[in-house]
């Protein structure tokens, strides 16, 4: 047993202890001490989501992942240490095949395998679910990729492999809902290959849900995220559980506010192999005023760590007392909105092709839609989701100048969603969704609550929002407002049936009780996010898993009758949609001229050569698509 004080493993983890004299511990020239930092900021931590660190045992390698926003893209990449410094991070040479996706390196104690998680078809379950995929070392580089094969990798999710000095392999396996997760060990069976696995007791499968152990080459302890769980700071904390002499395992321990920021989402840690740093990926905390602006949000959205990157602490004494959350990512400085003049914000009319809609002014590299333009057309709002914040951001043309969008004054408070606007026809209400409780409801996280709002124009601006009342209000979530000029609301209800358009005409003050619209525009259990015309003689609706469909979710069109029926819906085709693409709202411009729709889609050529690069997935971050 042996002691040393906080401030001498500093310095020891300051000059990467056994390093070479003059070489970098850590890319970037990172300095590992008692508080979290980024590592390598603008070379391994970058605006883009990056993760999953694992270092070779002579700490000369070093291997994480980087992925495009929502999981679109993932892989696996490496630099490497040389008597010049850390390279530049590349592509892992068994990655970056665009057709799949690569997370989750881990290194085993000896070195020779690196395990990952990857879509790649494994033959042995003929699904291209996520399974468990290693490479075995030859000379400097890496062998074929091989499937880790039954009885591990099943029909189903398994993820994030850790493995112990003696070959016992760790991971994540899913349920039958593919939402709840569990810690499973399988043992070598002797032939190179695995035993049965076996999911392990409640000490480690503790709280609601649970994901990606990372486990000692002695099996003597186990690093995971937990969700639910008594004594927790954040939505999923890093939790500690030793195994006691026995075989059994203790209790879970939270690893205290220093690596669980109050708003971060725990998924990807690993100690380094000399068991002196903890690497793990932290989400940016922000400290931005309110109201938000659109300067602040592009700002951010270029710092290292924007979208998650990863953080490296020293082990030692790591949930002492007193230590209060990472402050990882200072206040953003915002970037100037470019100087936009005339209608349309300077944009000329598109023809009967779709064109992007204002490129670097409205569509950017975050992730907008449902554009509203209101009357007059001198003022545009827009719907905005970015690492957590879910707002409506408005511009206006004030003397033949659009200002700079900032979130509406409805939408008064960062920690609730304010999301999907519509007005009615003069102007004097506004609807949107939004994620707080209802009179009557209990107040839950994330999307627990979702209901629609409303607040009325007055002299002063807009009144405070309240949610609508019953009927239209209901234990389901209803989102997705769209007004008729006579008043009658559409909406998205989304219940034990599924997501499907309803509708309710107007009733004094409030509504008659809603009516689900008939199959002829509900053609699917998940319809959703329908926009109806002023006249009410067409509606355009987000339509998932129909057989006729292009890509993932389409737009589909109906027409109403003279009667009011409804025609069955038709599927609008390119360019509205196409493979690979998502549908998500539509909208149309005040005096009928402009439909705008929001696509989850390709701009331009996506990966030159046939290959995901590090250098493609920045460039791409902060492009529309």
């Amino acid at each position: 047993m042996v002691w040393m004080s906080a401030a001498a493993v500093a310095a020891v983890l300051a000059t990467g202890g056994g390093a070479a004299a003059g070489t970098p511990a850590w890319p970037g020239g990172t300095v590992v001490g008692m508080e979290p930092v980024w590592l390598a900021p603008g070379v391994v931590t970058t605006e883009v989501l990056t993760r999953d660190l694992a270092v070779m045992p002579a700490g000369d390698e070093i291997y994480f992942t980087m992925a495009s926003a929502g999981y679109a893209h993932a892989v696996i990449c490496v630099t490497r240490r040389t008597p010049d410094g850390w390279t530049a991070p590349a592509v892992a040479p068994f990655s970056g095949d665009p057709r799949w996706l690569d997370l989750e390196p881990f290194i085993a104690p000896d070195g020779g395998r690196l395990y990952f998680m990857s879509t790649r078809n494994d033959d042995s379950d003929g699904a291209d679910d996520p399974d468990l995929w290693f490479v075995p070392r030859e000379g400097d580089g890496w062998g074929r990729p091989r499937p880790v094969g039954p009885p591990v990798n099943t029909a189903g999710q398994e993820s994030f492999p850790a493995v112990t000095a003696d070959g016992t392999l760790y991971f994540t396996r899913a349920d039958s809902t593919g939402r709840v997760y569990g810690i499973w060990r399988a043992r070598p069976d002797g032939a190179g290959g695995f035993a049965e696995p076996r999911r392990l007791p409640p000490q480690v499968n503790a709280g609601s849900n649970r994901f990606n152990a990372w486990v000692a080459p002695d099996e003597s302890r186990l690093i995971l995220s937990i969700v639910g769980l008594e004594g927790a700071h954040g939505a999923a904390d890093y939790w500690q559980v030793e195994r006691r002499p026995d075989g059994t395992w203790g209790q879970a321990a939270n690893l205290g506010a220093r690596v669980n920021a109050g708003r971060g989402r725990g998924s990807s840690q690993a100690l380094v192999p000399d068991g002196t740093v903890l690497a793990y990926l932290a989400v940016p905390t922000t400290d931005d005023p309110w109201p938000r602006t659109w300067g602040q949000l592009q700002g951010r959205a270029r710092m290292a760590g924007a979208a998650g990157g990863i953080a490296v602490v020293a082990w030692a004494d790591l949930d002492r007392p007193g230590t209060g959350p990472q402050t990882l990512a200072p206040t953003a400085t915002p970037l100037p909105f470019p100087t936009a003049r005339g209608p349309w914000l300077g944009q000329t009319l598109p023809g009967s092709e779709p064109e992007l809609f204002a490129p670097g002014l409205l569509s950017t590299g975050l992730g907008e839609r449902d554009v509203l333009v209101l009357p007059g057309q001198e003022e545009v709002w827009y719907g905005l989701m970015d690492r957590g914040l879910v707002t409506i951001l408005a511009t206006r043309l004030v003397d033949g100048v659009w200002t700079e969008p900032v979130t509406v004054p409805f939408c008064d408070d960062p920690d609730f969603a304010c999301f999907e606007p519509a007005l009615s026809a003069d102007g004097s209400r506004v609807f949107f969704l939004a994620n707080r409780a209802a009179p009557g409801q209990v107040q839950g996280s994330g999307w627990t609550n979702q209901n629609i709002f409303t607040a009325r124009r007055t002299a002063g601006g807009w009144s405070v929002p309240a949610a609508l009342p019953p009927p239209i209000t209901s234990d389901a979530a209803e989102y997705f407002p769209s007004l008729a000029a006579d008043g009658t609301l559409y909406f998205t209800r989304e219940d034990a049936a599924g997501a499907a358009v309803w509708c309710a005409e107007p009733d004094g003050e409030g509504f008659a009780v809603p009516v689900r619209l008939t199959a002829a525009v509900n053609l699917t259990a998940q319809v959703y996010n329908a926009t109806v015309a002023p006249d009410e003689s067409w509606l355009i609706a987000c339509v998932v898993d129909h057989p006729d469909n292009l890509g993932g979710a389409d737009y589909w069109i109906s027409f109403r009758r003279p009667d009011g029926a409804w025609l069955p819906a038709v599927n609008l085709g390119e360019p509205f949609n196409g493979p690979g693409e998502q549908a998500a709202s539509a909208s149309l411009s005040p005096d009928g001229s402009v439909l705008f729709f929001s696509s989850r889609r390709t701009v331009g050529e996506l990966f030159p050569g046939g290959v995901v690069t590090p250098a493609r997935l920045r460039e791409l971050q902060g492009r529309p698509g």
